[in-house]
């Protein structure tokens, strides 16, 4: 990993990880879910192969679990966001054109900005149609 990179994964840990366990959610970086009575919030932290990139995207399924294309059947609390078909995610940061770009300068901030995006997951787990339904 590079330098970078490992500066972003510890300025999340400190700044935003806090905040998603105070918001309910369990799992381990870079996956999370919460479980609640009508659904299962999801949210996973992936990095660009070239660098300088983060992207949040989120997801939801079936308080029950989820069963991807292959059929395979995944319990609540190992769902992952990458397991749902992507008409069901959404990335986080829209008014950065989905994507929080960062250096080894300014991870503290690019993680605080990542904790305010939060706000729009928020608003996507709760507007967005339960699609399984």
């Amino acid at each position: 990993m590079s330098v970078e990179r490992d500066n972003m994964i510890n300025s999340l840990r400190k700044n935003v990880i806090p905040t998603l366990r105070d918001l309910g959610f369990k799992g381990s970086f870079p996956h999370f879910y919460r479980k609640l009575e009508n659904r299962v919030d999801l949210l996973m932290f992936q990095f660009s192969a070239w660098g300088g990139v983060l992207y949040v995207e989120v997801s939801k399924c079936s308080p029950e679990g989820h069963i991807d294309v292959s059929e395979t059947f995944y319990q609540p609390n190992k769902v992952k966001v990458y397991n749902i078909d992507t008409a069901h995610r959404q990335r986080l940061g829209k008014e950065i054109r989905e994507m929080f770009e960062f250096n080894k300068d300014n991870t503290e901030v690019i993680s605080l900005n990542v904790r305010e995006s939060l706000k729009e997951g928020e608003e996507w787990w709760n507007s967005s149609p339960n699609w399984w339904v």
